[in-house]
């Protein structure tokens, strides 16, 4: 098995259980761009020190029993290590054997054969590959604790994975540009987070548009509605806001989680 089919028992399942990526992402804070690149086998765009932490928490969501999924997804590896192992053994004893071949058939040669020569960088090459693709999935040793991996550092290995084009630091402005300084509408919300850490971030805007975001510190960014925003946010203490200019706050504490926060032309409604 590769990691491909084992990423495909894992939707199998959730689908049998009728579990949605989106439910999954609401209760794990794990982006739905994370969630499908586990459940398509394509491990090496995952922050490698939370491979195993979004394992287990995407296991517990679903109901399996999380031991279970780590076991097998170290069985996958081990088990492209292995191959991979064998196709290096190979190359190396075809190398060697191209070389008495081509010694003892021209023992008043040092001439060796050009076609055991391109033969051998085939195998060598070929070999050298699977090796890369085999270490590249299980690049960090089991064992390390994940608390030796900051989560900032996590969010710029996958920021250019999850994160809009629209939110990259090229693209989006410090500061406001002139022509978004004017007073919006009377019937018109314009909410605006500035983080001062990494931060998490669902807006739902007048119940119709949804967006994730992951931002790092030192990002601004608005949005604008009718009538009303619901926000919900991990590390809640990591980011104030402004609504139509006049400061809202923090919507909690540092480390904390705020859901289903209703923002509103009157502010902050509800906290949860």
């Amino acid at each position: 098995m590769n990691l491909e089919k084992f990423g495909e028992e894992l939707r199998r399942q959730r689908e049998q259980k009728q579990i949605s990526l989106p439910a999954i992402s609401e209760a794990t804070r794990i982006s739905e761009k994370m969630l499908e690149a586990i459940e398509t086998g394509k491990f090496s765009v995952l922050p490698q020190a939370y491979i195993r932490a979004f394992l287990r928490a995407y296991a517990r969501t679903i109901d399996l029993n999380p031991d279970e999924v780590l076991r097998h997804y170290d069985e996958v590896n081990q088990e492209i290590r292995t191959v991979a192992e064998e196709w290096v053994n190979r190359g190396k004893h075809h190398v060697v054997r191209a070389e008495r071949t081509s010694a003892e058939s021209t023992p008043s040669s040092s001439r060796i054969s050009l076609p055991s020569i391109i033969v051998a960088v085939v195998i060598l090459v070929a070999a050298s590959g699977i090796i890369f693709l085999a270490n590249k999935e299980s690049a960090i040793p089991s064992q390390e604790p994940l608390s030796k991996v900051p989560f900032d550092k996590a969010v710029r290995e996958s920021e250019a994975a999850v994160i809009q084009p629209e939110q990259t630091p090229q693209q989006t402005p410090r500061q406001p540009s002139p022509q978004t300084t004017l007073q919006p509408a009377a019937d018109s919300l314009r909410l605006e987070i500035t983080t001062t850490d990494s931060v998490w971030v669902s807006v739902v805007i007048d119940n119709v548009r949804r967006g994730q975001y992951l931002f790092p510190a030192g990002r601004i960014r608005a949005w604008t509605a009718k009538e009303q925003f619901i926000v919900s946010m991990g590390n809640a203490g990591a980011a104030t806001f402004r609504l139509n200019g006049e400061s809202l706050g923090a919507l909690g504490k540092r480390g904390a989680v705020a859901r289903n926060v209703l923002i509103t032309q009157s502010g902050i409604q509800q906290v949860q």
